[in-house]
């Protein structure tokens, strides 16, 4: 037996996150899909402006597979209110702030805006559920 909070034990039923859990996966989710279908796209449409190697985008699609499948994996434990995918979630959108503050200074008002509300609200989503389990 477990003594372990974080690891239900045998035969309970499966805990969920509450609302701020369920939309800080919603963003992590949503993030994983977008990284997803870059990793498709990605391919396609280098093929027509080869800069570099087929090599070298064959090798960043998979890298951002990777990603979605990692990210997705968070998602999926934020949803199910686990607590180790909070600290997961908190490294990914800390690093994505310099991401959308440079978006903003580079003229993509728009994006980067998109990814700094969405990274600050993720970021406040996890802190209260995080509050919320205690």
């Amino acid at each position: 037996m477990s003594t372990d909070d974080s690891i239900p034990p045998a035969g309970a039923p499966p805990r969920h996150a509450g609302t701020p859990g369920l939309v800080a996966a919603a963003i992590i989710g949503l993030q994983a899909l977008g990284f997803a279908a870059f990793a498709l796209v990605f391919p396609l449409v280098a093929a027509e402006r080869a800069s570099l190697s087929r090599t070298s985008h064959l090798m960043f699609s998979v890298v951002m597979a990777l990603l979605a499948a990692g990210l997705g994996l968070v998602a999926r434990g934020l949803w199910r209110g686990l607590n180790w995918p909070r600290t997961a979630t908190v490294v990914w959108l800390v690093l994505l702030l310099p991401v959308g503050w440079a978006m903003v200074q580079a003229g993509w008002g728009q994006v980067g805006m998109l990814i700094l509300g969405s990274t600050v609200a993720g970021l406040a989503a996890v802190v209260v559920e995080g509050r919320n389990a205690l």
